[in-house]
């Protein structure tokens, strides 16, 4: 028993070292997160950015959304990280016909296919960045309606290297049906 207790110590004292758990679903009653509808037009983010091994620095990120004829949704994005030149990237996100709750898509800085799914207020995205990198994105709209929260980490080889964390924030709320 004595020896149970030496080898559960330890594992306890790091397991509160261990990164907090991804944001949950909020209750039935909140509004529905549709990226199609919240980043219709145009939104403005503002986060900080918290790389290993180096200090945080401040992200600004302008997005202008529009729906194509084809169905697909475009979300032109310029980000700036201080000390960086500004850079633009593309998503394009479509609604899975079998499943209205999973998205999928392209993004210019990513390598291969998008994937997302809505779980009520909370939309959860995940892409490869590079052959051993990652990024995993967890958007919870907030319910004033206007504003969606992004927390979102790059891993290697599975480890955290990076987070992001954001408020985005819509010059006006989403209309009631938007999250339909």
């Amino acid at each position: 028993m004595r020896r149970l207790l030496v080898l559960a110590v330890p594992f306890v004292l790091l397991s509160g070292c261990l990164t907090a758990h991804p944001p949950r679903a909020t209750p039935v009653a909140t509004p529905v997160m549709r990226p199609e509808a919240f980043f219709l037009g145009r939104t403005t983010g503002e986060g900080t950015l918290h790389i290993r091994t180096r200090a945080d620095r401040a992200v600004h990120v302008e997005s202008d959304g529009r729906p194509l004829d084809d169905g697909t949704f475009r979300l032109q994005q310029t980000i700036t990280v201080e000390g960086d030149a500004p850079t633009t990237r593309t998503w394009l996100l479509r609604r899975d016909p079998s499943d209205p709750m999973r998205y999928t898509g392209t993004l210019s800085d990513a390598s291969g296919e998008v994937t997302a799914e809505v779980d009520g207020a909370l939309l959860h995205i995940r892409y490869r960045l590079g052959l051993v990198t990652t990024m995993e994105q967890w958007l919870t709209l907030q319910p004033d309606r206007r504003t969606v929260r992004n927390l979102s980490t790059v891993r290697a080889l599975g480890v955290p290297i990076a987070r992001l964390d954001e408020t985005i924030t819509r010059a006006d709320p989403l209309p009631r049906h938007a999250d339909a």
